[in-house]
């Protein structure tokens, strides 16, 4: 059994979101966008236009699945080139 938890607020900064006042917070979907493009990029997987769509439909599930996905980004290791 899963407990339902919410997403933890994630800041916006002024800097990147100049029409949003600094100390609101980011809706649920955009901080699971933002937090799986952050897991993505410190795995050293590069996010193609293609994923784009991928990553924006994966941040629309819960904090929990999302959560999980990026604990599987953390031990991910591209293979090298």
């Amino acid at each position: 059994m899963t407990v339902d938890r919410p997403t933890p607020p994630l800041p916006i900064s002024y800097l990147l979101r100049s029409q949003i006042r600094p100390g609101q917070t980011l809706p649920p979907t955009q901080a699971h966008q933002v937090m799986l493009h952050c897991a993505l990029d410190a795995a050293g997987v590069p996010v193609r236009r293609d994923d784009a769509d991928a990553v924006a439909r994966i941040a629309e599930l819960d904090y929990a699945t999302v959560n999980a996905v990026i604990a599987w980004l953390r031990v991910v290791r591209p293979a090298a080139c």
